[in-house]
């Protein structure tokens, strides 16, 4: 009986590392804008504030070959001019890859991609080697669009440990965030991370093999 048991457990564990290893690993991670640099402070360019609703999210989730980048714009109170507010732009850090949007509700502005020679300092000294610029004023409120970057080396987890925080462009701003003269009409809001990726599969494995080794040990004592 404990030979049999112990076979058991055995099988068992090499069946769930065999899955694992055959399974492909998909990390997520979340992250939404409710922070931005608040332009109607002249005398503090820094100056930050934080709202109690998101004004966007954004999933960055790995798929075959490279991630996928969903980033949505929530219907928000933030002061708008006339039409509302429009994603202008989206920062990232990570590695280079090919970028390609997969929706068709809207469009790439030209010059959007991967910059290795002139990547762009931001708001509060953040570096930025992605531009992902749209077209403008095609990002409404209540819309959400996908885009993928595919690569070596093009994961999730890259973009998400690259040493900052992804930014975004939000335009057609209202007063009081209209900045000096007006003549501003864009405010910065950076991400922030809502949700951690789920263990991997080999974890989930190993947690199934330890069980399955401390049920047969249980077996083995009451026997």
């Amino acid at each position: 009986m404990i030979k049999l048991v112990r076979r058991t457990a055995v099988a068992a564990g090499i069946a769930a590392l065999s899955l694992a290893s055959s399974a492909s690993w998909a990390a997520s991670y979340t992250y939404d804008f409710k922070t931005f640099f608040d332009t109607s402070t002249t005398l503090d360019l820094l100056d930050t504030k934080t709202l109690s609703y998101s004004v966007a999210t954004l999933n960055i989730a790995d798929v075959t070959g490279g991630v996928q980048l969903t980033l949505s714009q929530l219907a928000n109170a933030f002061p708008a001019k006339t039409g509302g507010t429009f994603v202008e732009a989206l920062w990232l850090a990570g590695p280079n890859g090919t970028l390609k949007l997969t929706s068709a509700n809207t469009s790439l502005a030209f010059g959007s991609g991967y910059n290795w020679l002139l990547p762009q300092i931001k708001d509060a000294g953040y570096t930025y080697p992605w531009n992902i610029d749209f077209a403008s004023k095609t990002f409404a409120e209540g819309e959400t669009t996908t885009l993928t970057i595919t690569g070596s080396g093009v994961t999730a987890a890259a973009f998400a440990k690259a040493g900052t925080v992804p930014m975004l462009n939000l335009g057609n701003i209202g007063s009081p965030y209209t900045g000096l003269l007006g003549l501003n009409t864009e405010v910065h809001f950076i991400g922030k991370l809502q949700t951690a990726p789920v263990p991997e599969p080999a974890t989930y494995a190993l947690m199934g093999l330890g069980l399955v080794g401390i049920a047969a040990a249980a077996r083995r004592r009451a026997a």
